[in-house]
């Protein structure tokens, strides 16, 4: 038997560190190969951690709540078929011979591997700030040194670091900051700065809570996207008749159900690809605008913890009934949290339902996902009097629609020439399906 030593995996993204937030297994625990042992969470999602092998817990060496960097043991397990890196203990498994120089490849990889997560640990000691790492080009980044970057408006890139490796130190970014600080005060979008006031309660009737996990990243995002762009909502109405058949008719024949979010996610790609500017962002570090001949439409999707946005890859490749059905994966996956920080990510233009979960709403404000244009708020469909002639009034079918946008960008009169367009493929199936 063979005592292995679990480290915690790399979670992706740049991400360096992780809370454990439940643990699924207790000391003496018989486990087999992917048995999930304990849940992370970090500032983009939560995921399990399955093992790695067989074996019996013999040691769990971090409790629920502790911020656990990547590489550090976790949980030791007693097992007769440990992987090949991070054995420890004083037996070993028979393995088959390795090839000539294959055994020292891999124990170096693991010793340099072990000794980043050292110096990693040496500099958190003497740097309470989080600092991240450059490889290949890339900037890996802990959350917290993401975030204070974020809330100065730099790009880690443009940083130089002065740590082991290159680096980055919160000390280097506000050095930064002084070196560009001319520039920056002549930038078109500053960032406002804000003093934080306290909260006065009555204690005795009151209870707080820590603004951290999703929650707290729903916070910042919302906040940034607010400072950074000028928003502006306009309201439109649209005949909802044809549309409401064409989603029965759709409906009726698949296995999957069609709601009117797809049809809608697939409506609005012929008035992006006219009205392209929709589709663009700023890139606030260049004062560049980035047209985007690509539609990846994230749509916002309600979870207990909070709204996450899953992305729908290449919409305009894709039929109603393919995006329905990946529709419904994401926000299952969204809902209980397993799913992947790539499918949260890349989004050009976002949909949200402002229909659900109620009745009486009437219209919203929907708040752009920075650094994207636009996003576009789906109301419930509604039957109301309409004057279709000067003496004739019908209930019709309406659908609310508000569409939020970056008035940097995006023009009021471009704004209503974008919706004309997107509304009259909406009263008109078959004008869609010409232009899809």
């Amino acid at each position: 038997m063979t005592a292995f030593e679990f480290r915690l995996p790399d979670p992706g993204e740049g991400l360096t560190e992780a809370e454990i937030t439940e643990w699924h297994v207790q000391v003496g625990d018989e486990i087999e190969e992917d048995d999930v042992l304990c849940e992370i969470e970090t500032d983009k999602a939560v995921s399990d951690v399955p093992s790695p092998c067989p074996g019996t817990i013999e040691d769990r060496s971090v409790s629920e709540g502790d911020v656990v960097d990547v590489g550090t043991v976790i949980v030791t397990i007693e097992t007769e078929n440990p992987p090949r890196q991070q054995v420890s203990g004083e037996t070993e498994p028979e393995t088959e011979e390795p090839e000539d120089g294959a055994e020292e490849s891999e124990e170096a990889e693991v010793e340099q591997a072990v000794q980043d997560v050292q110096e990693e640990r040496v500099e958190a000691a003497s740097a309470p700030e989080a600092e991240t790492d450059v490889t290949k080009g890339r900037v890996f980044a802990a959350p917290r040194t993401r975030r204070y970057a974020r809330e100065e408006n730099v790009n880690l890139s443009d940083v130089d670091g002065s740590g082991p490796d290159g680096r980055v130190l919160q000390e280097d970014i506000d050095a930064y900051l002084q070196e560009t600080e001319p520039e920056r005060v002549e930038r078109a979008h500053p960032s406002v700065a804000i003093e934080s006031e306290p909260v006065e309660e009555d204690e005795s009737r009151s209870t707080r809570r820590e603004l951290s996990g999703l929650r707290g990243t729903i916070a910042e995002n919302m906040t940034r996207s607010k400072t950074i762009i000028p928003h502006l909502t306009s309201g439109f109405e649209a005949d909802a008749s044809e549309l409401v058949a064409l989603k029965e008719r759709l409906d009726g024949k698949h296995d999957v159900h069609i709601t009117y979010t797809p049809l809608l996610v697939k409506a609005v790609v012929p008035a992006l690809k006219q009205f392209p500017i929709v589709n663009a962002s700023i890139d606030d570090t260049t004062d560049e605008i980035v047209e985007k001949h690509y539609y990846n439409i994230g749509v916002a999707t309600h979870t207990d913890d909070g709204l996450i946005v899953p992305v729908i890859t290449d919409v305009d490749t894709k039929s109603v009934v393919e995006i329905a059905e990946e529709l419904q994966t994401l926000a299952e996956q969204a809902r209980d949290r397993s799913i992947d920080m790539s499918a949260l990510q890349g989004g050009t233009f976002t949909v949200t339902n402002l229909a659900t979960y109620g009745e009486h709403r009437t219209a919203g404000t929907p708040i752009i996902n920075h650094p994207e244009a636009a996003i576009l708020g789906i109301g419930r469909i509604r039957r109301k009097p309409v004057a279709t002639d000067e003496s004739t009034v019908e209930v019709r079918q309406r659908l609310g629609l508000d569409l939020s946008y970056d008035h940097r960008l995006i023009d009021g009169a471009v704004a209503n020439q974008f919706m004309e367009f997107l509304i009259t493929g909406i009263e008109d199936p078959d004008l869609l399906l010409s232009r899809i």
